[in-house]
């Protein structure tokens, strides 16, 4: 049997954030010394109780400390943040956990968040199966990108410098990308994705 655990985490309001962030990397090493398989954190930008902003800044900060734990983003709100700095983000992150990354991915729940990022009253299901479609595109393709969406444009066609370098988004070391858990709000899914056929046999477990 093999043991993960999933945590947002969540803390008392007038708790000292320093101390609830020591302590929720204390969470983490442990698990990683007792054998935990995987261990996911959560994210919420405008939650003080669950007081962990980026699951990315946060994996990257206990990264190094961990030996074997698979790390995995619990779940980033794809709504949120551009799918070109996600795909560059998450391509570093896994290279930094030597391929230990798990790539978990939801719409997003809170609706606090989704109205400061102005996403409140927008299809936010789609939003995710675009932004989703879009970060894959960019670590199965070539530069210069053209990836066109209804929520993102994505290109490097006009500064696409190759002998420099300039134009290129990073791939994961995992190929062709890191494992993917998806949740979403309501309801969890097992199977491939829905939406446009990709055929590249993508499947989409639970972290739930």
């Amino acid at each position: 049997m093999k043991l993960g655990f999933f945590t947002m985490p969540m803390h008392p309001l007038d708790k000292d954030w320093r101390l609830s962030l020591k302590e929720d990397r204390e969470a983490f090493l442990l698990a990683d010394e007792l054998g935990f398989s995987e261990g996911y954190v959560g994210e919420h930008s405008t939650d003080r109780a669950e007081n962990i902003t980026s699951c990315i800044a946060f994996i990257a900060w206990i990264a190094a400390a961990t030996k074997q734990i698979k790390l995995g983003t619990g779940t980033i709100n794809m709504p949120n943040t551009h799918p070109a700095a996600l795909a560059a983000s998450l391509a570093m992150l896994d290279h930094m956990l030597d391929g230990r990354l798990i790539f978990g991915i939801s719409p997003g729940g809170l609706l606090s968040d989704a109205e400061a990022f102005g996403n409140l009253d927008a299809n936010r299901n789609e939003m995710f199966l675009e932004a989703i479609n879009q970060v894959l595109e960019i670590w199965s393709g070539e530069a210069p990108y053209n990836i066109k969406g209804k929520y993102w444009n994505i290109s490097t066609e006009r500064h696409l410098i190759e002998d420099i370098g300039q134009g290129y988004n990073r791939r994961p070391l995992q190929r062709p990308h890191p494992a993917d858990r998806r949740h979403r709000r309501g309801a969890i899914l097992e199977g491939r994705h829905r939406g446009p056929p990709r055929g590249d046999g993508i499947r989409f477990r639970p972290i739930s």
